[in-house]
């Protein structure tokens, strides 16, 4: 049997991931996200005619963006995800929508197509199509997330993680550290360089800057992704029974009611209630200016301070020192939140402006780390091929060469437009 993979987005990158796995004249797609805020926002372009599906393994834009894109293309391809993935991605590729809709080929009757037509299956269930076995394993990402193993012929077994955590957070309970048998992995890198501190700490610490902030009569602003990281952020202030007011704003809200609806993919049902139902909830951006006068929490999106929300806030914020701006997420090279923490600047109207306020950041990722991901591949029998994608490519590159030297499995960094033809041997291509 031969099986060709291809890395068609997410390669040595953080964003459109899509890899193409062909056997006996049929292809699947693992992901099939976009760039956000690129010119070049969709993967590359397969031939859709032996493409008979696309598995997605969660939400996020990176990893789902693109599939509007199949729906209108090519709507015999099938589409499938876990059914709480498929309503926070028709949230999330709305507001995308909404905000960006000239930059990408497709909208939003393409996007509503895509979310019809979708098959919903749940974790651990085997769904079979033709020669390929597909099942979605909890992933710990995000509400919804799997990482997917695939059995071709009932023979080659491959294991493409997504986006993996296998730490547990208050929002999930943590993915296994064991990867299942397979003769291919396929691996995310986005901390593959570093480890996480401890959690508690982290959380503490968060706790206590909060309230500093707060004691001295300040604005503390939590920009925060809406899907897990402000639902994580409002279940931290539960937890440590915060006793200042919460406010929730942006599409945190109708996401965090979203994953209400689906209590089984949450860790702790009872806390989770408790922490949403804690904060108050801005159903009109009107109260905003009122949401600035007294000290408070204001958790809002969006993460990075890309629009949203946080934006609208932090610009009025910044010039206070009494005041100050948390971010909880990993800030993008070129992102407004990366301007903020590097260089403390902010944009407002057309000036760079000085920030006065406190600016501090806290790791509370979703990604698992450098320790974890090689313990997982430590654990690992046989001697799969390994390839590393969805990091920078320092990140992917050096994650591969550790692997190779520190535990001996024969790993690779790809590129995106790469093909890798797999039988008795390994033979690399260029994609035309």
């Amino acid at each position: 049997m031969n099986v060709k993979i291809a890395f068609l987005g997410g390669a040595r990158e953080v964003g459109a991931s899509a890899v193409e796995v062909t056997a006996n004249g049929e292809s699947i797609l693992l992901d099939f996200g976009v760039r956000l805020r690129s010119e070049n926002p969709l993967p590359l372009i397969i031939n859709g005619d032996k493409l008979k599906a696309a598995i997605i393994t969660h939400a996020h834009l990176d990893h789902s963006g693109a599939i509007p894109f199949l729906a209108k293309k090519y709507p015999h391809v099938k589409i499938i995800s876990s059914d709480l993935t498929m309503e926070l991605f028709k949230i999330l590729i709305n507001d995308m929508l909404n905000l960006y809709r000239k930059r990408y080929p497709f909208g939003f009757k393409d996007a509503k197509k895509a979310y019809k037509k979708a098959k919903r299956i749940a974790f651990y269930e085997t769904y079979v199509l033709n020669d390929f076995q597909i099942e979605l394993l909890h992933a710990g990402h995000i509400p919804g997330s799997g990482s997917i193993y695939l059995t071709i012929d009932k023979d080659l077994k491959i294991w493409y993680s997504g986006d993996i955590n296998t730490y547990r957070t208050l929002l999930l309970n943590p993915a296994s550290k064991i990867i299942p048998e397979s003769d291919i992995i396929i691996i995310e890198s986005t901390y593959a360089l570093r480890n996480h501190p401890p959690r508690e700490d982290v959380e503490r610490e968060f706790i206590e800057s909060l309230k500093e902030c707060i004691e001295r009569g300040g604005i503390a602003l939590v920009p925060a992704f809406s899907v897990a990281r402000a639902q994580e952020v409002l279940s931290i202030l539960t937890k440590y029974n915060f006793p200042y007011p919460i406010v929730l704003d942006g599409m945190a809200r109708r996401i965090s009611e979203t994953i209400l609806r689906y209590p089984e993919y949450i860790r702790d049902v009872a806390l989770y209630k408790k922490a949403i139902n804690r904060a108050y909830w801005i159903e009109d951006p009107k109260e905003r200016k009122h949401m600035i006068v007294e000290p408070k929490v204001i958790v809002s999106p969006a993460g990075m301070l890309q629009g949203g929300s946080a934006e609208y806030y932090a610009k009025h914020i910044y010039s206070d020192e009494n005041s100050g701006i948390f971010l909880v997420g990993y800030q993008i090279p070129g992102t407004s939140g990366y301007r903020l923490l590097n260089e403390r600047k902010i944009r407002v109207g057309n000036k760079l402006k000085k920030v006065k306020a406190e600016i501090k950041s806290f790791e509370l990722s979703s990604h698992t780390d450098r320790r974890h991901l090689f313990e997982m591949l430590k654990k690992v029998n046989g001697s799969p091929l390994v390839f590393v994608m969805h990091g920078d490519p320092e990140s992917c590159i050096q994650f591969a060469y550790d692997i190779k030297n520190e535990i001996g499995l024969n790993a690779i960094a790809p590129q995106n437009g790469q093909f890798f033809s797999i039988s008795k041997g390994i033979f690399q291509g260029d994609l035309q």
